[in-house]
């Protein structure tokens, strides 16, 4: 299965706005090496589909756009004091007009996406650690009320443990769920960047991913789901 196809089949039903828009990016990508004009970068930098530019169908008015439209990319939250990583880069500096607008189209829009993911993992980290104090607490008052003894089948648990016991699998699911999430925006960042430098011709890849997605807290290990369990 390719990987287009793999995202969208396994994402957790409810988060499908939050995975990486993998779709889009490459429709950025096919622009470039269809060799299409600096305009259409543009527009697909704006949402704008790029038949709406030429073709504008029946009262809807054409639309004008340059590549000076495309937003500037930004520093990351996590360094704010580190410049833009394209203006920091000196590859490329010579290239034409068209592929420098479907370079800022194709890097405003990974940025966007990044900032999306690493806005939603931040989200559900704060509700998941919030579940996880509070079950806690409800373990340690159920234990200070009779701890069941699990060699005794005769013995029926009480309602309050039950719902502790069942309050920490539900937890479980839903911890593995976030780190899927995870697992499959990393890989999903790194195959778009990899289709990126073979079409363009660039070695983007391993400098994005270092500066930029693997700084997140989303993709640092040290701080994603699985460490702090462990």
């Amino acid at each position: 299965m390719k990987f287009g196809k793999q995202i969208q089949a396994e994402q957790v039903p409810g988060w499908s706005s939050y995975y990486l828009d993998y779709k889009f990016l490459k429709k950025i990508i096919s622009s470039l090496a269809a060799k299409r004009p600096a305009s259409e970068a543009a527009a697909l930098a704006l949402g704008i589909r790029p038949a709406d530019i030429l073709n504008p169908s029946g009262s809807t008015p054409a639309i004008t756009v340059s590549p000076q439209d495309i937003p500037t990319t930004t520093s990351t939250p996590s360094d704010p004091e580190q410049p833009p990583i394209l203006s920091s880069l000196r590859q490329d500096g010579d290239r034409g007009v068209d592929f420098q607008a479907h370079k800022a189209a194709f890097f405003f829009k990974l940025e966007r996406e990044l900032e999306k993911i690493n806005t939603f993992y931040l989200q559900k980290e704060a509700e998941l650690k919030l579940r996880l104090e509070t079950l806690l607490s409800k373990r340690r008052a159920a234990a200070l009320r009779g701890i069941p003894d699990a060699n005794d089948s005769s013995t029926q648990k009480p309602v309050e443990w039950s719902a502790v016991e069942e309050g920490f699998r539900l937890l479980e699911r839903d911890l593995a769920k976030l780190q899927h999430f995870i697992e499959i925006n990393a890989t999903g960042f790194r195959k778009i960047l990899k289709k990126w430098d073979k079409r363009s011709r660039s070695t983007m890849k391993e400098l994005y991913l270092v500066r930029q997605v693997e700084v997140q807290p989303v993709f640092n290990r040290q701080t994603s789901p699985t460490s702090r369990a462990a």
